[in-house]
């Protein structure tokens, strides 16, 4: 501006007005603002220069699609060659902005109304609008130096027409009165229809309030001129956010400010706020005010001249989230459309001329018009077709909240679905401050799209990351939620193509999908897998099948699968009450449909009435107690028994083993963990443990067990990482004698001998073939190396392996992510079977009248390959002797089946007896001791 302007108005074609009431929004329809996609950035190289001169200070731009070039305003102020702009060309032909894609293409000088070029810092230029044929420009001035701020219009060759009259209230006087130095028109932008100029103050006047500093917030001014109409500009005060970060210093440098606008039309306005904190670096974010919601304060002259309501704003995009480093952002443009229809936002960085320092940057969005519903989020498959955009004005009903450590937010659905089945109408909002919402409350969302998995092997679930959640009036209609089994069958096929296709009518995988989010009703049905400590029961809903049913009512696994339509119920909102197998829920269950662990469940949303199981066995003793001329034996998994853990679990276990298991004359144990514990620190010993379960066991009434164990290798054998689990036994030496020969370590085996035609082990007790490729670690979770004993029970030899076989923790899970599950570990427990069956015949082989006891966790049930060929004969697994509906001894989501086995030679078969004690898996984890039963065989 011209020196001679410094200290008064500039001189205008327009008349002052005053202006009252309530601010008219503009007539032109507002934008489609859908969402964004973030494309990429491009950094200019440092040192650009053109004609001769430095590229630097981009501060505005504005697209002019005459020429196919973005205007970029320079806010040199004439001290590095004329005040000038550039004309850049932005390449974006393969949807990316990537180095290389911003050339410069040449530059417009701009003069004053004389034609001349302005004085050397007799202005500071900062923003920038194209339209009608005209060059719109603004400057910031020089509070300090007492240059006037100015908004003026100019040709397309950059001479200015005219300047628009300011109100004195902007106009700096000595520290009193005006914009401050440095925080005054950065931004400019031309309306939509054409008709308005829209300008705004950095941060506020001095006469209306505090700058932005650490924690204060700062009402500035935005201003609109009339462009088809003599009137002085309306004005509404906008709230800059404070300062987030404080300074290393107390006095060093930060500011946060309104950089730029962009008008949507419909009276919304983006807004970009730039901070800068010395020490620190930047922070951006864009929001959306609301022009017509504002006071007007048109003719104020301090904005405490009475009540103002500042223009209501949400936060949209906070740039932190793209994950790169941010820089000087002032300015920003609608662009050209791009090749897949939507439209182009470039946002640029002002270097300040300091390119030792600050970088000129371009960051590239593409913006979405199409509304945002929850259904367009979920689209009809397993991961957003949004996912990783930004989405804007999602509107929904509040359905469930839930706040727990490891999931808080909630959840909505929408009140006008689009009457696709294949697109969900849920969606979970990923949100701390959920519990200030209540169920049936509406909500407008701004957020990214994520997808978010545990890990590789489990499916995504499509959330939305809020930026902002805005509460709405009105009163929610939701349909009724649809009814499992009556308005919706679960497909018997979990996936047949791969995830390829979506097919939520043939396959489960994809039909529990369609549904993700949304709420469901089930009809009452009967527990199937008892209320676990992670707040979840199984329901067998009435009328879904399930042919191999158990002793209280639960489902036997079948070779097929699980039934399909069990359903997992979480109490992550409502506590479950706990619930044994065969205990019966009334319907009406409703919830939301959630995934997580590789499950589909369903998170209730009102308490369940449970009537408790009327054939439950959690506390029953075994009937197989010890007699004259009989040997007791039990196999038991203590899951994850340490030192390490609470004291009462022992005292637990020893009234376990002492009353309900009858004092077996031997216990076998699985999962002994080491001393420490799940703590990775060089502890491998159990002897500890082994100690207070023994004693335990005595001080319940049972014998003085003799503890026998092998430590293993650090870290190779499984289970918690540094609890070192491995399979153990107790003996009465009463009833058992222990033939312990050699000390062996945890690779020595037991070998096998003839001595006088009967076989004999050395060492004694020892592992089974414990280098052989089968039990030696390669991928995936460790293996158990089995134990082999030989003992004296009535001056005869028994031979005995401990076993605790691959779990199954390496395979994919039936609804996880990779479809068709691998299911690598069955291959490894066959390897394991026939290392163990060849290590029997070989006993067999000199004595086929041996006793020979294979026992233990062998982690698969009875009809699968390793089991099966374990049993072969002359070889019987006892399990079989047992009806069908008692053969289970574990219950994972619902189906029951048996893991832990006995089986035995010939000479061991006749007469043997078996029973399963059901204290476990049956029953809620408040009435568990371990999650398998245990097994309990008597031989003659």
């Amino acid at each position: 501006m011209p020196a001679s302007l410094r200290s008064r108005p500039a001189l205008s074609l327009l008349a002052l007005t005053a202006v009252a009431g309530v601010a008219a929004a503009p007539a032109a329809e507002p934008v489609p603002f859908g969402g964004l996609e973030w494309l990429g950035s491009a950094e200019l190289p440092p040192q650009t220069r053109h004609a001769g001169r430095p590229v630097g200070g981009l501060s505005g731009l504005a697209w002019n699609a005459e020429d196919g070039t973005f205007w970029a305003l320079s806010d040199d102020r004439g001290e590095f060659g004329p005040v000038r702009l550039y004309r850049l060309r932005v390449d974006l032909a393969d949807g990316r902005l990537e180095a290389g894609d911003v050339e410069v293409a040449g530059e417009l000088l701009l003069a004053d109304l004389d034609g001349r070029p302005f004085a050397a810092r007799g202005l500071d230029p900062e923003g920038i609008a194209l339209g009608g044929g005209s060059l719109y420009l603004s400057s910031e001035g020089d509070a300090d130096a007492g240059i006037a701020p100015f908004v003026a219009e100019a040709g397309l060759d950059g001479r200015v027409r005219r300047y628009f009259e300011l109100p004195e209230a902007y106009l700096p006087a000595g520290g009193e009165r005006g914009v401050r130095w440095n925080l005054g028109f950065e931004s400019l932008a031309l309306s939509r229809d054409g008709d308005w100029l829209y300008t705004a103050t950095e941060n506020a006047l001095v006469q209306d309030g505090l700058a932005a500093d650490v924690g204060v917030a700062s009402l500035a001014r935005i201003l609109r001129f009339p462009l088809d109409r003599p009137a002085a500009p309306e004005e509404i005060a906008y709230r800059v956010e404070g300062v987030r970060a404080a300074p290393r210093e107390p006095s060093a440098f930060r500011i946060n400010g309104l950089n730029d606008l962009v008008d949507l039309g419909g009276g919304r306005l983006l807004a970009l706020e730039r901070q800068f904190v010395d020490g620190v670096g930047n922070e951006v974010r864009l929001y959306r005010a609301e022009w017509g919601r504002a006071t007007p304060v048109g003719g104020r002259a301090a904005l405490g001249d009475g009540a103002v309501e500042p223009a209501p704003k949400e936060l949209l995009l906070d740039f932190a989230a793209l994950g790169v480093e941010l820089d000087n952002f002032e300015g920003m443009a609608l662009g050209p459309r791009l090749a897949d229809g939507r439209r182009l936002l470039l946002v640029v960085s002002d270097d300040n001329f300091n390119p030792r320092w600050q970088r000129t940057l371009f960051f590239a969005f593409a913006v979405d018009e199409a509304p945002a519903t929850i259904a367009r989020i979920q689209g009809a498959g397993h991961r957003s077709p949004l996912e990783g955009r930004w989405v804007f004005d999602v509107e929904g009903v509040v359905t469930a909240i839930v706040d727990t450590r490891s999931l808080a937010g909630f959840w909505i659905e929408s009140e006008r679905p689009d009457g696709d089945p294949a697109t969900s109408e849920g969606l979970f909002v990923e949100w701390e401050g959920a519990s200030t919402l209540a169920p049936g409350r509406r909500v407008r969302l701004h957020g990214r799209v994520i997808e978010a998995a545990a890990d590789p092997r489990q499916l995504p679930v499509t959330r939305l990351a809020p930026t902002a959640v805005v509460p709405l009036d009105g009163e929610a209609e939701l349909p009724p939620p649809p009814r499992l089994g009556r308005d919706l069958r679960v497909p018997f096929t979990v996936e047949d193509d791969a995830l390829e296709r979506f097919e939520p009518e043939r396959d489960a995988l994809d039909f529990w999908e369609s549904l993700e989010g949304m709420r469901l009703e089930l009809p009452g049905g009967v527990v199937i897998g008892p209320t676990l400590r992670y707040g979840e029961l199984v329901l067998l809903p009435e009328g879904a099948e399930a042919p191999r049913r158990t002793t209280p009512g639960g489902v036997r696994l079948e070779p097929a699968g699980a039934p399909r339509e069990r359903m997992l119920v979480s109490g992550r909102i409502h506590r479950l009450p706990q619930a044994s197998v065969g205990a019966r829920v009334a319907g009406p269950v409703r919830g939301v449909v959630h995934y997580d662990f590789s499950s589909y469940k369903l998170i209730a949303t009102e308490p369940l009435a449970v009537e408790p199981a009327a054939a439950a066995r959690c506390g029953a003793p075994t009937r197989l107690r010890a007699e004259p001329g009989r040997l007791t034996v039990a196999s038991f998994n203590a899951e994850n028994l340490s030192a390490a853990g609470p004291p009462e679990r022992f005292e637990e276990i020893g009234r376990v083993v002492a009353e309900r298991l009858g004092a077996p004359a031997i216990l076998a144990l699985q999962e002994i963990q080491d001393d420490s514990g799940p703590a990775d620190d060089g502890v491998v010993t159990s002897a500890r443990t082994l100690t207070l379960l023994e004693r335990a066991i005595a001080a319940a009434g049972g014998p003085r067990y003799e503890p026998i164990w092998i430590d293993p290798e650090e870290g190779r054998e499984g289970g918690q990482p540094g609890g070192n689990i491995r399979v153990a036994l107790l003996v009465d030496p009463l009833r058992a004698r222990i033939a312990r020969r050699g000390d062996p370590g945890p690779l020595d085996g037991a070998r096998i001998f003839a001595r006088g035609g009967s076989p004999e082990l050395l060492p004694s007790p020892a592992r089974v073939a414990p280098t052989a490729p089968a039990f030696t670690l390669g991928e995936g979770e460790g293996v158990r190396r089995s134990l082999a004993v030989e003992l004296e029970v009535d001056g005869e030899p028994l031979f005995l392996v401990v076993n605790h076989w691959s779990s199954k923790w390496d395979d994919d899970r039936d609804f996880g992510a990779r479809q068709p599950p691998a299911k690598p570990t069955g291959a490894k427990r066959r390897a394991q079977a026939e290392v163990v069956r060849t290590w029997v015949e070989e006993i067999l082989a000199i004595d086929p009248e041996a006793r020979v006891a294979v026992l233990g966790d062998l982690n698969e049930p009875e009809w699968a390959p390793g089991v099966s060929r374990l049993a072969e004969p002359p070889l019987e697994n006892l399990i079989l002797r047992l009806p069908e509906p008692e053969r289970y001894t574990f219950n994972f989501e619902g189906a029951g089946q048996v893991l832990d086995h006995v089986v035995v030679s010939p000479a061991l078969a006749g007469g043997a007896e078996i029973e399963i004690l059901h204290l476990n898996s049956d029953c809620p984890d408040s009435l568990r001791t371990s999650d398998h039963d245990p097994v309990v065989v008597r031989f003659r």
